[in-house]
């Protein structure tokens, strides 16, 4: 029988650029639920909020290839609408319509890969390998209610950590299995848990 939980904050992101939805809990003062919906499908996971950092790291990335692409498709649609303009012939037009369409059409999509690519996060990593185990959408739902659920994060972490028994070494290889369970379940990839676990000097991942 499942025991009830105490939800003490809660926070649901959704990001149109990626087609996902993200839902946070934080329950009984030390855990966190993560819930990730998207079009691969649906993963959920839950972490001891004592593995945490608790100071976030923010993570804007510009996808420079993809905003390249926008200007320069951006460039040839102007540049063939304003040819248009200057020399209007119904042979013409005809002609060069469809590679305006094109170029249009390419544009689109450039700025949905851009978005898609330049993500805009605040991320916790955990304590000791420093991987990616929380990425928050920066300001999603908005300003007010992601800075309260960040500020609340953050003190549950801290008081989560305060409250271990445990020696360092201990935490060490709960945090590293913790880590594999996350790779096996598709959560973090195969890529991150080897980074994560080379800084962890004489362990065995």
């Amino acid at each position: 029988m499942e025991t009830s939980r105490t939800i003490n904050n809660s926070m649901t992101q959704v990001s149109r650029a990626k087609g996902e939805k993200r839902t946070f809990h934080i329950y009984d003062d030390r855990f966190l639920d993560v819930t990730i919906d998207n079009i691969f499908g649906q993963k959920s996971y839950q972490l001891n909020l004592c593995m945490l950092e608790p100071w976030p790291v923010r993570n804007r990335d510009i996808s420079w290839r993809w905003l390249l692409s926008i200007i320069y498709f951006g460039i040839a649609a102007l540049a063939y609408s304003i040819y248009l303009v200057n020399h209007p012939d119904t042979e013409l037009l005809g002609r060069l319509i469809p590679f305006i369409v094109v170029f249009i059409l390419l544009l689109l999509a450039s700025l949905l890969m851009f978005l898609y690519r330049s993500p805009n996060v605040t991320e916790f990593r955990s304590r000791y390998c420093g991987c990616v185990l929380v990425s928050l959408l920066y300001a999603n739902p908005n300003r007010e209610q992601f800075d309260k659920f960040v500020d609340e994060l953050k003190q549950r972490i801290l008081g989560a950590s305060q409250a271990v028994r445990v020696d360092k070494h201990r935490m060490l290889i709960n945090e590293i299995t913790k880590l594999r369970r996350l790779r096996n379940d598709g959560i973090i990839t195969e890529r991150e848990y080897v980074a994560a676990s080379k800084r962890i000097p004489n362990m065995r991942a």
